[in-house]
């Protein structure tokens, strides 16, 4: 639909080293000693083995949260030498979002067009050896130096890179320098956000030291099977950094101090190569994870005395059909609101708090589901674990309705990896339900889209057959056939803007058309769970009484269409969009629906879709979109 929402999902690129490139810089004792060498490609598998591991000894990766910032809207830091981190400026926290402020107005549009800053600090290096920084994401373009040499470049957002670093003993500055300047070329580039232009460094960063093994890429599932037991896999990937050899990863599942050992073969592995190993156990009577009881284990897993992974995981057994969705065994029925990663005054940035605050408000909703159209950070998909909320989480590149850039096959590759790295890093959080790969897709889809999804899908399969690949449908411009883009696909998301961007403005009508959808898609799509991911409408303090957009015109609209859905036969779950308004961009007062109603009064900047407004206070619709899903 014609409304102009952006969102970027990151991927890595390096600028002139090739993409999954990277340096590795030597430290001697002085600035004139030390020099930068190139280092062989870096894989997909490679950045997914600096994920989670810690140090050799058994050690957990540093927070790195406390950085100088300073701004650079001239973009004169280079040339006046701030890649040796001294250039003075003020604490902050990291995430730190430098221009999460104004939204609208002359000052929203200075902070929207974006700048250019920098963010340095000091790290000490216990011992001499290699080291891996990873940031967890930075927008948009971001250049990591370590004294003062140029370790690494990355562009894109929300997907987590690494910089590998030798280090001699003792302290040593790293300054990054982050340009989001120009948000319109960002999406020209196909890095759209759907929401505002924020920048800076938005998740954490860590420091790991790195022993003569690296873990990571790990995998997961479970099987149920008779008598209760439950049958669970680990798959992971070992990179070998001293010599050949052999090398044995031991394992453990871990559970109110019963520890069951996983069991993995010894494997030879060649300087600088990796082996996959395997090991699988059967439980006796599991705690299996669910939204009712979201339990959890210690998984566990080293290479002793070398490098260690440990996680949180939940053992759950997902299955699908035309049917629809079930979970360990019993049918799943979704219901919730989508994440837009916005707080006020953070934007992207989110605290701990702020993670917190959207999980209990999730809690508030009655929600056993929510929906992401960007890769969620480590700690929000821990506390979505943690809290028993599955996410239906989109993974590839995010276009508005109706959009696809992607025609090049080098263009439709990119596209693809950046969804597989995606997949490979959150595997193993019970949370994620399923990997969409497309937002508001046109009918039948366009060109680039269809080979995209058809080739992703298909590596999805291969790689984790444990949970189902969506894809995502522009409700008014539904397919005619059942054609390329859905032919691997496991299940399907639809929006539904129904009483708000189209449709009939009598109840009746609405539910007429409804309906009329719904039983199209499960005509083209038999065999597959079929999910409305977007049911919404705007509600503004702005718009007065129970006028269209007003408050009083979202909660009825919205509790009166959940009851309508939970009456069709042949849905999985309805997801509201969504739990927040949030910042669009300052010139947005609706997008498409203005033209259609003159009069609407909107808060300009803002999408006021949420069921809390832009403070976090809840509105009329909250209360009445719960009593709806408790309805149903």
């Amino acid at each position: 639909m014609p409304r102009p929402l952006i969102i970027a999902i990151a991927c890595v690129v390096l600028v002139g080293c090739g993409a999954g490139a990277y340096l590795v810089l030597r430290s001697g004792g002085s600035s004139a000693s030390r020099h930068a060498r190139a280092a062989p490609r870096q894989t997909s598998a490679d950045r997914a083995l600096l994920a989670r591991a810690g140090g050799p000894d058994g050690s957990a990766p540093v927070i790195l949260n406390r950085w100088r910032y300073r701004a650079d809207p001239s973009n004169r830091g280079v040339t006046h030498g701030w890649a040796d981190g001294h250039f003075g400026g003020h604490l902050e926290r990291v995430p730190f979002s430098p221009n999460a402020g104004a939204h609208s107005g002359a000052a929203g549009v200075r902070d929207y067009d974006g700048s250019v800053g920098w963010y340095a600090r000091e790290i000490d290096a216990p011992v001499a050896g290699q080291y891996a920084l990873r940031f967890e994401s930075a927008h948009y373009r971001a250049a990591v130096y370590v004294d003062g040499k140029l370790l690494r470049r990355h562009v894109g957002a929300y997907e987590a890179f690494s910089a590998l670093s030798t280090l001699r003993a003792g302290r040593h500055t790293v300054a990054v320098r982050v340009d989001w300047r120009d948000p319109d070329l960002q999406a020209g580039e196909d890095w759209q956000r759907g929401w505002f232009n924020y920048g800076g460094i938005d998740r954490p960063v860590t420091l790991t030291r790195l022993g003569p093994s690296r873990l990571g890429a790990l995998t997961l599932g479970t099987r149920l099977g008779s008598g209760g037991r439950a049958r669970v896999s680990v798959t992971l990937r070992v990179r070998n950094r001293e010599a050949a050899r052999r090398i044995r990863v031991t394992g453990a599942l871990v559970r109110g101090g019963a520890s069951t050992p996983l069991r993995f073969p010894a494997v030879t592995v060649g300087r600088d190569r990796s082996q996959t190993v395997r090991a699988s156990v059967v439980l006796d009577d599991p705690d299996l994870w669910s939204p009712d009881a979201p339990n959890r284990y210690d998984l566990r897993i080293a290479v002793p005395g070398e490098s260690t992974l440990e996680q949180k995981v939940g053992l759950r057994q997902l299955t699908w059909n035309g049917s629809g969705l079930f979970l360990n065994g019993a049918p799943l029925v979704l219901r919730g609101a989508a994440l837009p990663a916005d707080a006020r005054g953070h934007g992207d940035a989110l605290t701990p708090a702020d993670e917190n605050r959207m999980v209990d408000e999730l809690r508030t909703v009655g929600a056993n589901a929510t929906r992401s159209q960007l890769p969620l950070a480590q700690s929000m998909l821990d506390r979505l674990d943690a809290a028993g909320i599955f996410v239906w989480q989109e993974i590839g590149p995010w276009e508005p309705a109706g959009r696809w850039r992607a025609t090049t096959p080098a263009q439709i590759a990119a596209a693809r990896d950046r969804a597989l790295r995606t997949a490979e890093d959150d595997q193993t959080h019970a949370s994620v339900l399923a990997w969409t790969l497309t937002n508001e897709a046109p009918g039948e889809g366009h060109p680039g889209q269809q080979v995209y999804v058809a080739e992703t899908a298909k590596r999805l399969h291969a790689s984790d057959p444990t949970r189902p690949v969506a894809a995502d449908l522009w409700g008014s411009q539904l397919p005619r056939s059942d054609g390329l883009l859905f032919s691997h696909l496991d299940a399907i998301g639809v929006t539904d803007y129904i009483g708000w961007y189209e449709g009939p403005a009598s109840a009746a009508g609405q539910q007429a058309l409804a309906a009329q959808r719904v039983a199209k898609l499960r005509g083209l799509f038999p065999g597959k769970p079929l999910v409305v991911t977007e049911l919404g409408a705007a509600g503004s303090a702005r718009t007065p009484g129970d006028a269209f957009g007003s408050l009083d015109y979202q909660a009825s609209l919205l509790a009166r269409r959940i009851r309508g859905l939970n009456a069709l036969d042949g849905l999985s779950g309805t997801l509201i969009w969504s739990l927040r308004d949030y910042a669009l961009r300052p010139d947005f007062v609706g997008g498409s629906i203005a033209t259609r109603m003159p009069g609407l009064k909107l808060t300009p900047g803002l999408n006021e879709k949420g069921l809390y407004d832009f403070d976090g206070k809840p509105k009329p619709a909250l209360a009445a979109v719960r009593r709806a899903f408790d309805a149903g």
